[in-house]
């Protein structure tokens, strides 16, 4: 089975990293057992794209993951859609399915889609860190929990390879701060 994922916000929010880290998680280090108790492999492609200007331009990151070979690298209707941007929900919310879950910063984005929708105050929530540097993370914790595509540890090692070390508490707070939200808004969703 094949999941796709499109990362969506403006330039300088650290959409391109989220979408590098999740498929390095899948790629090299997220080692899921069969029922027969084999370790299988994830594959994973991930593909970007920026905004006429680097900051403040929409900024678009598509990861791919499958347990097969893929043989197409483009993200054409994701399963998940993650928004950091009014400005980047306008431009790819028409690419997705009824099925697609859409998850967003409600700070962020004040259009609200019918459907599979999560809301993660990432933003927010990053600030009570004491900076709003880290609402990517946050976000991509958030993201892990529900889709639970690749496991807390692989996502977490995969991300500490990709910030600088100095960085290493504060980003790995902010990735379990985004867990919990995760699981707060799948409990809350569950009651919707």
């Amino acid at each position: 089975m094949e999941t796709s994922i499109r990362f969506t916000g403006f330039g300088g929010q650290g959409v391109i990293l989220m979408g590098i880290v999740l498929a390095r998680a899948a790629a090299l280090y997220d080692r899921p057992m069969t029922k027969e108790g084999k370790v299988t492999r994830k594959s994973a492609i991930q593909t970007q794209s920026y905004g006429p200007s680097a900051r403040g331009g929409h900024s678009k990151c598509d990861v791919k993951i499958s347990q097969a070979e893929m043989h197409y690298p483009f993200v054409e209707i994701p399963d998940y859609l993650v928004v950091l941007s009014q400005q980047a929900y306008d431009k790819y919310i028409r690419d997705v399915k009824p099925a697609t879950k859409i998850i967003l910063d409600p700070d962020l984005v004040k259009t609200k889609p019918s459907g599979y929708v999560y809301e993660i105050k990432s933003t927010k929530e990053a600030e009570t860190m004491g900076t709003r540097v880290v609402s990517n993370v946050v976000m991509l914790g958030a993201f892990r929990e529900i889709s639970d595509i690749v496991s807390y540890d692989a996502l977490e090692r995969a991300m500490l390879e990709s910030v600088p070390k100095a960085t290493h508490d504060l980003n790995k707070a902010a990735l379990a701060l985004g867990r919990r939200l995760g699981q707060a808004a799948i409990q809350s969703h569950g009651k919707d």
